[in-house]
This record gives C-alpha cells, structure tokens and sequence, in this order.
C-alpha cells in the first residue's frame, strides 16, 4: 500500500532508496533470478545504484554470460545500448527512428542490414525474443532528442527490458526496483588479492603489497568506508602501485579523485620529459594548469548542458575560452581522462572530430566542481553563486556539490570557504528543509573529513537540530530521508560533536521518547564510538524496557568489530539469555556482526547451545552467527549442529543454516569440512543429505574434488527426489571438473527421473556442463552415450550433440551420429540428424 501511494511523478528528479531501502530489509537475488519477480507478461527490471557502484559492469557481465550461453536462453537475442550514445548528433532531428534503427546505429555503423536480417529482427521483436538492456538512464533522462523519446519509450514499454540508472525517481513504473548494493568486506579482500595477483605476475612486483594494502584499508573506517564502491577501490590499488598516499588517514571521495588526477598528471609531465618527482601538488597542478583548465571548463560545460557526449562544437568553445591550442588538445587526449566516440560512417583519424566523454561520470563531476570553484575564486564570482542558488537542489549537480565541498579543504581553494558555504545556506532554500539537510550532510561529511575550519561548527549545528527532531518525533518519512543521507556517510557520524547529541538525547526519562531515539541510532552505521556512548548503550542492554535491550543490541552490533571488547561480547553473551525472544536474537545477530573478533570459545559454545532454543528467530540469528565466526567455528560439532538445524520450525532457519555453512565451508577451506559433509551425504536423515548436497553445490570450485564428485553421483540415485534434486544442481556448479563420463552418464540417467523437478535439474546441468566444457572428456562420455543399450541415453546424448554444434564437430562425433541415423529408435534417427544438420560445413562431408 505504501508503494503505491508513493507518487514517483512528484518526487521526479530527486535521488531517493528503493522501496526496500525506505520501507523494509533488502534480500539478495542470483542474476538468473531477476525476472522471476516480473507479474507482466513484459519482462522490467529497473536496476538502481550510486555511482561506481558497478552498474554498467554489470550490463557487460550479463551480455557477456548471454554471448556465452551461460545465462538467459529464453531470449535469442540480447541488445546493450549505453543510453549515453542516443544524441541529436547521431540521430539527427526530422526523422522518425525505430528499433532496428537503434540496432543499426549502434551495432552496424559499417555494413547495411539486408531485408532478410531486419525481417528477422522484426519477428524476433514481435515474439518478444528479444531483451534491450538499456544503461545509464540518469546519465539521458535530462537530455531525451525528442525524436527518440516515442522509440525510447516502446523499447522501454513494449519490450523486456533492464533499465539501468543512479537512484533518481523513474517516471514510468517498473514492478521490480533492484539495488547493486557494491562490495562486502569479503569482496574488498578478494579484489584486492586478485588486483595484486594480476599485478604481480604482470610486473613482478612484491605480493605482499596485498596485506599491507589490506592493513592500510581496514586501519580507518573512512578509508574502508570508500573502498566498498568497486570503481573507488580500483582506483585505490591502482594508486596503491605509485605509492601516492601511505600517509593518507582520512580518504574522501575527494581526496580519492584528487590523487588520481595528480597521477595523471605526473605520468604526462614525464611524457613530456619534464622532471616532477620532487615537486608538490599545486606545483605540478601549475605546470598542468592549461591541460587543467580545458578539462574543467569542458566538464563544467557538459554539465550545464546536461549532455555526457561531448560534440567538437563544445571542443571549439572550450579551446576558444581556455586559450587551449591544438597541439595542447592533442596532449590533453593522451592524459586518460578522456575516450573518443566515432560515430561517422567513415572514420577519422582526427581525434578534435570525434565526440568524447569522461571515462566516468564521476570524472566528469569532479572537473566540474574544480571549475565551479575556479570561477567563484576569480572576477565572475557572481556566475558561480547564481549557478549554485539556480542548481543546489538538482540532483545532476549532487555529486558536483560534494566534490566542491571537499575541494575546499585545500589550501588552493581556502577562499571560497566563506562564499561557498553563505550560498548554499543562504536563499532560496526548500520549504520543508528535507532537500537542504540531505544536501548538507553529503557536502558537510566530505568537508570536515579533511578540515576542522571554523565555518564548519554552524554546518554541524543545522544538522543537530534535524537529529534531534528525528529521533523524537514521529516523522517516519521525514527520518528514513536522513537516516538514508547519513547511511552513506564516512565521517560525520564519527564525530563527537554527533555522538555527543545522541547521548544528550538518550538522558531522556520518558519511555516512548526513548524508544523513538533507540529506533533512531539503530539504524546509523556508528562503527567508531565513543567510550561514553559504547558505556551508554551497555547500561542500556539491562534496561528493564525488553524494546530498549533489544535495540542496545543492535545498536552494538552496527558498532562492528572495532568495537568487539571482552566487554561488549560479555554484554551480549548475557543478552543471549534474556527471557525475551526479541532481545535473544538480536543479541546473536550482534555478536554476528562483531566478526570472528567475538568468536571466542566461549561464544561458539554458546551459539551451538542457541540452536536449541524454541524461538524460530533466535535460532535463525544463532545460524547466521555461526556462519559469520570465520574458521574457529568451522568443527564438526559446528556442522552437525547447523546441518540439524531444525527445518519444521520455520523456512529460514534452514536457509541460514545453510549460508552460514557455505560462509564456513568457504572461510575455512579446509578438507575437514568437505570430508564431513561429504559423510552428510550417506547419513540415515534425507533432510541432511540434501542439504549436505546443496552446500557443496554452493561452496562450488572449493568443493570440486574427485571425492565430492563421486559422493554426488551416488546422491543422483538417492532414494529421496530432493537429494536427487540438489545433487544434479551440485554437480552445474562444479565446474570443468565435473565434466567426466561418470557424470555426464549419470545426469543423463537422472533425466529419466520419475520426478519432473528431477529431470528438469539433470537436462539444465547437462547442457551447461556441455557447454562450459565441450572438452575431449565431455564429447567422449557422450558418443559412448550415443551408442549406449538404452535407446533414451542414446536419444539424449544426440541432442547434446546437436545443442554443441560447431564445437563437437569432430570426426568421432560425425561417425557416432551417422551411425546413430540407422538407430533401431525413430526418435534417436531424428535427433542424429538433427545434429549432423547443427554440426556445419565439417559435417558435409
């Protein structure tokens, strides 16, 4: 009820959470999954995230997985289009455009479609065969030509399509809203391994650089706060390599860009053979200043124009008002910031005649700030307060805003402290004020991460006040917008000055009001507090209020694992024996969040004693924590504990028993946890062995050793159709290693299952594993199939055959499906030709 009343027209142009964000706990979803959620018989998909958070990475991964067919079969054709691309320039005005016009200009810029090939298109749109992925909405939608806004919008509404953007409001509705949240703390160890792996077999550099990279991100939250946006700790290992910041305390996003673009500056001043090593940033950003300058006026300029493609009339203005020669936008090309785009139907080696964009929005953003501030600092100082006044409220210029904010701790901008801030809090400012704090906030946060000025105390003030009305009133909307805002926070709510205002309110004497400031803090990601407000919210987890106990746990665990004392863990091992369910469980998904830090001896023995308790959700929480306790958790006793986890109390106690088993399975990677489940697989109890199944599946490559092969082969014959089930699917995710006979016999006798869950199972794996591995191996296990006594084994492995086409076109493969055409079984003559027509031109023989 509250989505639909939630009016997106209205709230147009404004970055808001999805509907989960605002109104409820987000779930995670497998990629495969994302159109199960779709009611309509048009399959939409709208998927939000922050910049850098990896959203167009995750449009070339899904195209790429569909290219591979890993992903998706349904649809014989997938279309990306960076939504960026779709300008006047390329799609010049007084005509009328259609689909194929758009797949035209976009994938056969050189080469005319025939009639036979656009027919085809046509059908395949017309059967809805066809999945457009469209990508970076934010980055078009103040910029729709209005002759592609009738094409856009069919795409958009008669075609399954993901629609891609930064959070902004979407004016047509999509039944399913997905958020790419960015990288755990795992992922944040897993590429930074990966990065150096790479980097080190490249260049030979040391490999240690990894765990004093590790050390360096998890020394200050600030700097692990920035990395979980995956384009932010890129950049991070790459500058890692240049050894430019091993001093660096605080990281803003500021800072981060900051230090990209002196690197790439030095790099040019060394291409221009000019020594730098010895000289200081504003020193080299003065050697750079032409180069600097273009590309902040062309930023800047893109910006106000609400256009991502650069034309060369911009590149004209931008030279002319710049003093920027050609030979130095020659140079400026070479610097990195910049990619060309040629979309004319001969190419040109000139590169002033192609469109350009920045290499990111962000970059672009960035640049745009420096020349926002540049102005403000000089002569026309009153462009620059008009720009601000007309667009501080314009969620385009959001992130223009937080950059100029963290600009301005630099000694360079020292000047535009006073201007900048008496423009932003001066009028017109929003009626309600929602905008202006949430805009403060992100500006604030990135300003005092670098600089204790003084015009910072009466900024810090106006976000107090908010604070304290929040968690006072009964203001649910009102507080989800700020609680949002400071969610993505890396400083502010460090401060003591912040902490100070939450343990001022938490003095109160009335219950209710209490209760609201509780609802309030748990909610804010506090990961370095105080003494005084860590001592608070202890003498609060035995408050004689269960609502109040419940909420000091959590309050504790978002606190994290800096904050894993003997103290807190004692406090919340207590807190495990309240007589209140609630508090019980909240307490365990506590100690769950501290990390393996508060997993002691003692606590493992207690969640193991959790796991019998009658309360479905204490037990929930208790499996959960389990799984998060890193490799002292990983002991037999452990996995029986979870591989018990009674299933008749409530779905997700099984479900968390089962994450929290892969969670070991994978952090502990040893034999001994593979070696007991695979004994779960022959145990008395048919639950056991099917989740035994299903968390080797899960736990995939590290799983994919000959035993565990072998004890899910015998799992294919199991006497229970849900061990069968889970043992098929196991045996997809094992990779190339389960590409043996023995398995591809097995999966294509389980396809004869009496159960359709079955069969349905075994016919998926094995057309992944053909495909995955259309090795010798593979293609052997299947003509022996192909001559097998059992006319339906025979059957399917011609249409195994058939379905590999060109890539099991060897001359045993022929032989095997010639002699298979004289088959005694008309169903298998069939398939045989069927495949010798799929195997191409080797087949004419």
């Amino acid at each position: 009820e509250k989505q639909k009343d939630f009016n997106l027209e209205k709230q147009h142009g404004e970055i808001i959470g999805t509907y989960e964000e605002i109104y409820g706990h987000k779930t995670s979803i497998d990629v495969e999954n994302i159109f199960q959620q779709c009611k309509d018989q048009i399959k939409k998909v709208l998927i939000l995230g922050r910049a850098g958070i990896g959203k167009s990475t995750f449009c070339e991964y899904v195209t790429y997985q569909w290219a591979k067919g890993e992903l998706w079969s349904e649809y014989k054709l997938v279309i990306l289009i960076p939504l960026r691309m779709l300008t006047s320039s390329r799609y010049p005005p007084g005509k009328k455009y259609s689909p194929i016009n758009l797949l035209e200009d976009e994938y056969f810029l050189y080469e005319d479609l025939s009639a036979e090939q656009i027919q085809h298109f046509k059908e395949l749109c017309k059967n809805h065969q066809v999945l457009w992925i469209l990508d970076g909405y934010d980055e078009f939608a103040q910029n729709i030509p209005e002759q592609l806004e009738d094409v856009f919008k069919h795409v958009r509404e008669a075609q399954h399509n993901i629609l891609t953007s930064r959070p902004y409001a979407i004016k047509s509705s999509y039944d399913v809203k997905l958020e790419i949240t960015g990288f755990t703390n795992d992922n944040i160890v897993k590429y930074v391994e990966q990065f150096f792996d790479q980097i080190t077999k490249e260049i030979n550099n040391d490999s240690s650089e990894t765990q004093k990279l590790l050390r360096f991100l998890k020394s200050n939250s600030s700097i692990w706060g920035v990395a979980h946006i995956p384009v932010n700790l890129e950049l991070i290992c790459s500058l890692w390599c240049n050894n430019y910041w091993t001093k660096t305390t605080v990281l803003t996003i500021t800072v981060l860009y900051d230090n990209i673009i002196e690197c790439q500056c030095r790099r040019y001043l060394t291409r221009q053979n000019i020594k730098h090593e010895n000289l200081r940033k504003q020193t080299v950003y003065d050697k750079c200043n032409t180069e600097l300058q273009f590309l902040e006026y062309l930023a800047f300029k893109g910006m106000e124009c609400d256009t991502i493609m650069l034309t060369p009339a911009i590149f004209i203005e931008a030279q002319n008002d710049t003093g920027c020669s050609d030979d130095d936008l020659a140079q400026i090309l070479k610097m990195g910031i910049l990619k060309s785009y040629d979309d004319k139907a001969i190419g040109t080696q000139n590169q002033t005649e192609k469109q350009h964009y920045f290499v990111h929005l962000s970059f672009q953003e960035h640049f745009a700030a420096r020349h926002l501030l540049r102005i403000l600092k000089g002569t026309d100082k009153v462009k620059a307060i008009n720009f601000i006044n007309n667009n501080k409220y314009n969620q385009r210029f959001h992130f223009v805003f937080v950059f100029a904010s963290g600009l301005l701790a630099q000694s360079h901008y020292k000047s535009c402290i006073e201007p900048f801030w008496s423009t932003v809090q001066s009028e017109p400012i929003d009626l309600v004020g929602v905008k202006h704090i949430k805009l403060l906030i992100a500006c604030v946060d990135e300003f005092i991460g670098q600089t204790t000025a003084p015009q910072s105390a009466p900024l810090l003030k106006s976000i107090l006040q908010w604070l304290a009305f929040c968690a006072s009133h009964n203001a649910d909307a009102l507080r989800n917008h700020i609680t949002q805002s400071l969610q993505q926070t890396n400083v502010l709510l460090k401060t003591t000055i912040i902490q100070n205002t939450f343990l001022q309110l938490l003095q109160s004497n009335e219950p209710v009001e209490k209760r609201k400031i509780y609802d309030f803090i748990k909610k804010l990601p506090i990961d370095e507090p105080t003494e005084k407000l860590k001592n608070q919210i202890l003498d609060a987890i035995v408050d004689t209020d269960p609502y109040i106990r419940m909420n000091a746990c959590q309050v504790l665990g978002n606190f994290g694992e800096g904050a894993a004392t003997n103290e807190v863990i004692a406090a919340l091992i207590n807190a495990t024996r309240d007589e209140d369910g609630n508090v019980r469980s909240d307490a365990w998904a506590a100690l769950g969040n501290l990390g393996e830090k508060a997993a002691t001896n003692e606590v493992i023995a207690t969640l193991i004693d959790a796991t019998r308790d009658e309360d479905c959700y204490v037990l929930s929480k208790a499996c959960e924590a389990l799984g998060k306790s890193g490799e002292k958790a990983a002991t037999n006793e452990v996995i029986v504990v979870l591989l018990n986890a009674p299933r008749d109390k409530n779905w997700y106690v099984a479900e968390n028993a089962c994450a929290a088993l892969v969670n070991l399975g994978e952090k502990a990677g040893n034999n001994e946890v593979i070696a007991f489940l695979i004994d779960a697989t022959r145990v008395a109890d048919s639950y056991v062995r099917g989740k035994a199944c299903e968390v080797l599946g899960k736990l995939r490559a590290k799983a994919s050793t000959i035993e565990v092969i072998a004890a899910l082969i015998d799992a294919t014959r199991d006497e229970h159709s849900s061990v069968r089930s889970e043992a098929c699917k196991a045996l997809g995710n094992s990779g190339e290693k389960a590409a043996t006979v023995e398995v591809i016999a097995a999966l294509i006798n389980a396809t004869r299952d009496a159960d359709s869950f079955v069969q349905a199972n075994a016919s998926l794996v094995l057309i992944k594993l053909s495909e995955k591995a259309a090795t010798i191996k593979v293609i052997t296990a299947l003509i022996n199939a192909a001559r097998d006594a059992d006319s339906y084994v025979r059957r399917k492995a011609c249409e195994i055959l058939r379905n590999l086409g060109e890539k099991a076109a060897t001359n045993e493969v022929i032989t095997a499906l010639i002699d298979a055409t004289c088959d005694g079984d008309s169903y298998v003559r069939r398939e045989a030709c069927k495949a010798l027509g799929n195997l191409g031109e080797k087949a004419a023989t």
